[in-house]
């Protein structure tokens, strides 16, 4: 069932990008109207690691990666600063979280949060970041 319904779900995304086009995605907007907690900062060698593995990705990835923490492929009218959730405005947050072999990040959509784990490198979360945009967000924590 949880195969079943992550194919639906991706092919659901793909419908909408196919009828409605690629967004561009601003990156620095992105990065400027994100929020960070449970112990990150923008400082922090995690955080900045990210932004240079987004900032790597292609524009379709850019959309798997909204896709992923937020549930929408689009931004919102006006950028990342509008950026909703389910109790009205919410900015994407990153929350920090402890690393074991092999954990992907995870994703809350309803409040917009990517829980991406403290990695010990670039690569490592470049890797783990790419594995959970391509095989979806449903029905795991381990790959």
């Amino acid at each position: 069932m949880d195969v079943l319904y992550l194919t639906m779900h991706s092919e659901e995304a793909l419908q909408e990008l196919l009828l409605s086009g690629m967004p561009e995605i601003d990156v620095e907007d992105w990065c400027t109207n994100t929020e960070y907690t449970s112990g990150y900062d923008p400082e922090d060698p995690v955080i900045q690691w990210f932004w240079e593995v987004v900032r790597s990705l292609t524009q379709e990835e850019h959309v798997l990666l909204l896709q992923f923490v937020t549930g929408s492929s689009r931004v919102p009218h006006g950028g990342f600063a509008y950026l909703m959730g389910g109790s009205g405005l919410q900015k994407f947050t990153i929350a920090a979280v402890p690393y074991t072999s092999n954990l992907l990040p995870t994703s809350s959509t309803c409040i917009n949060m990517l829980k991406l784990p403290e990695y010990p490198g670039q690569e490592v979360l470049r890797d783990r970041l790419l594995v959970a945009l391509h095989c979806g967000s449903y029905g795991y924590t381990m790959a």
